[in-house]
């Protein structure tokens, strides 16, 4: 529960809640919590620090291979942190030892991991055949992954064809939206948008409203102000909805983009003038006589 807390501040970018869920959890025994203390702290600093250590720690110690294949990690993230000279090729083998395993009994999260882990040592065919074996075996993250791959051009497969590429990124974000995954809705919605594919892509628009993501809950709200006007041409113009929803995001996050948006969006200014007009009328000397 402590964890699931954290995770959520974490998504919605309010890390200074979301390390004191993390912390109260990894003091509990948490991994994955300690691999999460860790990840706020290094990228607080810039570099590993020796708390941040301390958490890796904990977490690889757990069975966290994330937190493993920080050890593993080559250039100069230490800092000023002495005793830094981790061995890179036994962080990588205890690694591969953690997740292989689970990875071959059909793990997908394991098999994610060893995307991770042969990335890390180099091996980048390893890595790509193992994301698409999560995703083939239905891991959401994998699916989205595989699409941004694919959209990257990375060395994701050897196509043809741009429209087979297309086809087969298209494929693999509605799977990933389809379960769920909220940066999976926003770049579908993005790229159907992109293909002027407009009354599909509003679909995963509405979808964006649902989820806790802070980018698609930031686009959705613009979207619904924009309305026909905008870039996705959302059938109607809703402004109340659309600063609701840009409100909200921001009682929470104290985001200043956010606030820009609120402060410069027509139908804010038109409801601030129609406040102040009322105001006016209602301080106004009442006449005599």
């Amino acid at each position: 529960m402590l964890f699931q807390e954290g995770y959520i501040l974490y998504q919605e970018r309010l890390s200074p809640g979301a390390i004191v869920k993390f912390e109260e959890a990894a003091e509990l025994g948490h991994g994955e919590a300690a691999y999460w203390v860790g990840e706020i702290l290094r990228k607080r600093y810039a570099y590993m620090t020796a708390e941040a250590e301390q958490f890796y720690r904990q977490a690889a110690d757990g069975g966290e291979v994330y937190a493993m294949l920080r050890f593993a990690q080559n250039g100069n993230f230490c800092g000023t942190l002495r005793d830094c000279d981790y061995d890179h090729e036994e962080w990588v083998d205890r690694a591969l030892a953690t997740a292989l395993p689970r990875a071959e009994a059909g793990d997908s999260e394991a098999m994610m991991e060893l995307f991770s882990v042969y990335w890390a040592a180099g091996d980048r065919g390893e890595a790509f055949e193992w994301t698409e074996k999560a995703a083939e075996n239905g891991n959401a993250f994998a699916q989205f992954w595989l699409a941004v791959g694919l959209l990257d051009e990375r060395d994701m497969g050897f196509y043809w064809t741009e429209a087979g590429r297309r086809e087969d990124t298209l494929k693999w974000l509605r799977a990933s939206a389809e379960q769920g995954f909220p940066k999976a809705i926003l770049k579908l919605a993005v790229e159907l948008k992109e293909d002027g594919r407009f009354e599909e892509a509003n679909e995963w628009v509405d979808r964006m409203g649902q989820t806790d993501y802070f980018e698609a809950l930031y686009n959705y709200g613009l979207i619904l102000l924009d309305g026909s006007e905008g870039m996705f041409q959302y059938p109607e113009a809703k402004p109340v909805e659309g600063l609701a929803v840009l409100m909200a995001l921001h009682r929470q996050t104290g985001s200043s983009t956010v606030q820009r948006s609120i402060g410069g969006s027509p139908a804010f200014i038109c409801i601030w003038l129609r406040r102040k007009e009322r105001r006016l009328i209602s301080n106004a000397p009442k006449p005599t006589g």
